[in-house]
């Protein structure tokens, strides 16, 4: 088995090489995905237009039925992958997408656009994303929870002490060409190239950590070795998208306990957010075989969290479950 699956690795790279030696930008590969290489060297998918309307239905109905029950219900919209530069030819249909989704929420659902965020930080938007994975940096994700923080003081109460949002409060540690990202490695790197106080449980892996910051949320067995596909170093953070997860924060900032409807986005963004609650608990819905609704009903959170990426507004899986 292991040798098959080097030969295979084998394969895309050098099939991967040769569509960067011919200098070709669109890269399709046998699992459906279409890989462009955009003008700013940075690796993206393609998707395909799409209607919002049905998800955001769901959404709305959703939300009032968790404002039945006194809780209120802030819609995050992350930032996707994308750039004006995209190669010729090649069109992406999120931002239009995460934007009419926006439009067709009701006035009563709290929403939070950190797209506008992120196209006023001190960086480039496309310096806060993997040149070779669709997701986030860390960084992204820290400056996504820096604006969310300003929005939970603001509208909904949360006391989070400002030393948490402050870049100085952390440890940068940069792991040099250690990443093969999800779009890296459908075309391999020849045309990629290379990028105490906290419990945290799994329940179906049976799994508890507890301690630190670090003890708790950071899986360093992912970034014990280079390998370009076998591991994935983004899961570093929260160890990978689960059913469902608990961050419990002993020493809470705010006191305050928040439901996330997630996508592999949060496995970076779930770490910073525990920090400033009491307790998190984390739903991925792709996953989560249970009703969401007797979750919200049986927990009682003090408020509810869908942060999904401006493209994922379409994905019928992420809204689905959501149905009463």
């Amino acid at each position: 088995v292991d040798r098959a699956l080097n030969q295979h690795t084998e394969l895309i790279t050098i099939f991967g090489g040769l569509q960067r030696l011919i200098g070709n930008d669109v890269v399709r590969d046998s699992g459906g995905y279409t890989v462009v290489r955009m003008k700013n060297g940075k690796l993206t998918f393609l998707d395909a237009p799409s209607d919002p309307a049905p998800n955001a239905a769901l959404f709305n109905d959703f939300a009032a039925y968790a404002n039945s029950l006194g809780i209120p219900t802030l819609y995050l919209t992350l930032p996707n992958k994308y750039a004006d530069d995209m190669t010729t030819g090649s069109f992406c249909y999120a931002n239009g997408h995460g934007d009419q989704f926006l439009e067709l929420l009701d006035p009563s659902v709290g929403s939070l656009d950190l797209r506008e965020c992120f196209q006023t930080a001190e960086r480039p938007y496309d310096g806060y994303f993997f040149d070779t994975d669709h997701h986030w940096t860390p960084e992204g994700a820290f400056l996504g929870f820096q604006c969310l923080c300003q929005e939970l003081r603001d509208e909904y109460g949360f006391a989070i002490d400002p030393e948490l949002t402050a870049p100085d409060h952390y440890e940068r540690v940069v792991y040099e060409n250690w990443f093969l990202g999800s779009q890296g490695k459908r075309v391999g790197p020849l045309y990629a190239g290379a990028d105490s106080g906290y419990q945290y449980s799994i329940p179906h892996k049976e799994a508890v950590r507890s301690g630190s910051f670090t003890d708790a949320f950071l899986f360093y067995e992912m970034l014990e070795k280079k390998d370009y596909y076998h591991l994935n170093p983004y899961a570093a953070y929260s160890g990978g998208d689960y059913p469902l997860s608990i961050a419990e924060n002993r020493n809470p900032s705010s006191g305050k306990r928040v439901l996330l409807l997630r996508q592999s986005f949060s496995c970076t963004l779930a770490p910073f957010l525990a920090q400033a609650c009491a307790r998190v608990d984390i739903l991925d819905l792709r996953y989560y075989q249970g009703s969401v609704r007797d979750y919200v009903r049986q927990t009682q959170p003090d408020l509810v969290i869908a942060a999904y990426g401006a493209g994922d507004c379409v994905n019928e899986a992420l809204f689905a479950p959501l149905a009463g």
